[in-house]
C-alpha cells in the first residue's frame, strides 16, 4: 500500500488537472463568442455568396422583358424636315437650289431635243419651197418660228443675193450666236454641280466650328448635345451637297450631248440651204 500511495496520489492530480482543462475547453466551445470568430482560410466561401439570390417575385420578369421588346422595335430614323433642321441655313440653300435645279432639269428635257431646234417637217417644206423659188414664202416662214434652223436659214435668206461666202458667213453667225444661247442655259446646270458642294464644305466648317467651341465653352451636361448637333450640320450639308452636285452633273453632261447633237444637225441642214439658195434672184 505505501509502495503504491505516492503513484496513487501523482496519477489523481493529473486526472484533476486535466478534467479542468476539458471543463474549460467545453465552456469556451459553448460560448456565444465562439461563433463570431472568422471562418479559416482553408474553409469554403461564405455562404452569402455562394448561394444563388431569392428568386424575384412574379412582377420582376415582365419588368426585365419589357426593354428587349423595345428594342425589338425599328429604331428612330432622320426625316428630309430633321435633315433640314440639322443642316441651318446652309441646307435652306441647298434645299433651294435642288428646286431650281430640278426645275431646270424638267424644263430642258421637254425643249431642249433635236425634234424641236431642227424640225424635219419645217426643214422640208422650206426646201421645197426654195426649189420652188419661193423664197418670199420661205422668209416669212422663218419669221413665224424660233427654232435653232429657222433663225440660221432667215438669216440665209436675208443675205440671198449676194456672194456665197456672205451668205454662209451670215448663218454661221447666227449659227454661232443661237449655240451660244443653248450652252449658256444647260450652263446653269453646271453652276448648280459646282456651288452645291462647295455649300456643303461650308456648313461642314460651320458645323466642326461649332462643335469645338462647344468642346472648349460649354459645360459638361450640355457640351454633347451641342456637338451632336453641329456634327449633324456638318454631315447632312456635306452629304446634301455632294448629292445635289453630282445630279447636276449627270444631267448637265447628258443635255450637253443633246446641244453636240442639235448644232450637228444644224450645220448639216445649213450646207444644204446654202447650196439651194447659190444661184437663186434675190427676195421680192
Amino acid at each position: 500500500m505505501d509502495v503504491f500511495g505516492p503513484a496513487v496520489r501523482v496519477s489523481t492530480s493529473r486526472l484533476v488537472r486535466l478534467a479542468t482543462c476539458a471543463f474549460i475547453c467545453a465552456m469556451y466551445l459553448a460560448s456565444p463568442a465562439f461563433g463570431q470568430d472568422p471562418a479559416p482560410a482553408d474553409a469554403p466561401a461564405p455562404t452569402a455568396t455562394t448561394q444563388p439570390e431569392p428568386s424575384t417575385p412574379a412582377s420582376a420578369p415582365a419588368a426585365t422583358a419589357e426593354p428587349p421588346q423595345q428594342a425589338a422595335g425599328a429604331p428612330k430614323t432622320m426625316t428630309l424636315w430633321d435633315m433640314v433642321k440639322a443642316g441651318g441655313t446652309v441646307m435652306i440653300v441647298i434645299m433651294l437650289l435642288s428646286v431650281a435645279a430640278l426645275s431646270l432639269v424638267i424644263y430642258f428635257m421637254v425643249t431642249l431635243t433635236p425634234a424641236r431646234e431642227v424640225p424635219l417637217q419645217f426643214v422640208k417644206r422650206a426646201q421645197a419651197q426654195i426649189r420652188a423659188g419661193d423664197l418670199r414664202g420661205a422668209y416669212q416662214m422663218c419669221e413665224d418660228r424660233d427654232e435653232f434652223i429657222a433663225n440660221v436659214l432667215r438669216a440665209g435668206l436675208r443675205m440671198h443675193g449676194h456672194d456665197r461666202y456672205v451668205i454662209q458667213e451670215a448663218m454661221e453667225s447666227e449659227g454661232e450666236r443661237r449655240a451660244a444661247l443653248l450652252w449658256q442655259r444647260i450652263s446653269y446646270l453646271n453652276n448648280i454641280g459646282v456651288i452645291a458642294p462647295m455649300l456643303g464644305l461650308l456648313g461642314t466648317v460651320t458645323g466642326m466650328m461649332g462643335a469645338f467651341g462647344a468642346i472648349a465653352y460649354n459645360d459638361a451636361q450640355s457640351k454633347s448635345i451641342v456637338m451632336a448637333y453641329n456634327v449633324a450640320q456638318a454631315l447632312v450639308t456635306t452629304a446634301a451637297g455632294l448629292v445635289l452636285g453630282i445630279i447636276a452633273f449627270i444631267f448637265y453632261y447628258y443635255l450637253r450631248g443633246r446641244v453636240v447633237t442639235i448644232i450637228a444637225h444644224v450645220e448639216a441642214h445649213a450646207s444644204e440651204f446654202v447650196e439651194l439658195l447659190t444661184g437663186k434672184g434675190p427676195i421680192e
